[in-house]
């Protein structure tokens, strides 16, 4: 069984802890029928920026990406403080929201297109010797989340339903 996971921004992990009441729902988006795949940022009903992924794990693949773009070692970006710590859970356990760190949210917010095409070269979602299909066009919307919430002086979280 796969999880769902969503990338959000937030202030500080406290207002995060409000994706539990409803923060990641997303109105219907007005989109072109060909462009309907395509992983982008579309904003919650609160205004909150939000990245659907298909899977993506928020600790193993995020981590695997932060050590690809900062040339540190996976075991030091793993044992980082804010690499998948928990923040809020659900009652029944089946919802986390965990934290993306700061790290990896600077990485992203500085690539340009070429910088993600090599990213992606770097990084296979589907841990392959080769990218996916869908690597570049996740990292290039993850950039834009991460853009954005560099411009917003706020930190970038996971929305885990297992």
């Amino acid at each position: 069984m796969s999880a769902i996971t969503d990338y959000f921004t937030a202030r500080t992990d406290e207002h995060a802890t409000s994706a539990l009441e409803g923060l990641v729902d997303l109105e219907p988006a007005v989109m072109e029928a060909n462009d309907a795949s395509r992983p982008r940022v579309q904003l919650a009903a609160g205004g909150t920026p939000v990245l659907q992924a298909k899977g993506v794990d928020p600790v193993v693949a995020l981590g695997r990406l932060e050590a690809a773009l900062t040339a540190r070692p996976y075991d030091e970006v793993a044992k980082g403080p804010r690499c998948g710590k928990l923040v809020a859970m659900s009652d029944d356990g089946d919802t986390l929201v965990l934290t993306v760190t700061d790290e990896l949210r600077d990485a992203l917010a500085e690539l340009n297109a070429d910088g993600v095409a090599a990213a992606a070269a770097a990084w296979a979602i589907d841990e392959t010797s080769e990218p996916s299909e869908d690597s570049v066009p996740f990292l290039t919307a993850f950039a834009e989340l991460a853009t954005r919430a560099v411009a917003q002086g706020e930190r970038m979280y996971g929305y885990v339903v297992i």
